[in-house]
């Protein structure tokens, strides 16, 4: 009992830190979501980029793993993904995290912060899954997999 009374402060210590920062309203960012460019997906719904972003799945449809790699929390990318596909602000998506540690059921994707490294990393990890400004990846060796521009998940 001792140790669940305990569970519950962290989880509300950690709520309150996450509740207490000011989010502020950011433009659309225009986005890539991109692949490893041998990845056998040519295009992805707003629902299965959710799958994979909050992991809950792992794995892609020959078996190897994914690995889904985020912009870091509270930057504009972020925002936009966040708000776009899995329709959360970011104190939700933070409390979303909190609940998924808590109860045991898996960490959230690693992030990076710089959008061209975001974009260097997908090229070269196979089983990579991220999003980029539709600028950056022009030129890159991904497979862009949707577009999310205006608030909105388009096909590539």
């Amino acid at each position: 009992m001792r140790d669940l009374i305990t569970a519950w402060v962290v989880v509300f210590a950690l709520l309150a830190m996450v509740g207490s920062a000011p989010v502020r309203a950011l433009p659309p960012v225009d986005l890539a979501v991109i692949v490893h460019a041998q990845a056998a997906t040519k295009q992805m719904s707003a629902i299965e980029m959710e799958t994979l972003f909050t992991r809950a799945q792992t794995r892609w449809d020959d078996g190897s793993p994914i690995v889904p790699i985020n912009a870091p929390p509270g930057s504009e990318l972020r925002v936009e993904f966040d708000r776009v596909v899995l329709r959360l602000t970011p104190d939700e998506v933070g409390r979303f995290w909190i609940d998924r540690r808590v109860r045991g059921l898996g960490m959230p994707p690693r992030h990076v912060s710089e959008p061209a490294t975001i974009v260097r990393v997908v090229e070269k990890l196979s089983g990579a899954i991220a999003y980029a400004p539709e600028a950056l990846v022009r030129d890159a060796r991904v497979k862009v997999v949707a577009r999310i521009r205006q608030g909105k998940v388009l096909p590539p």
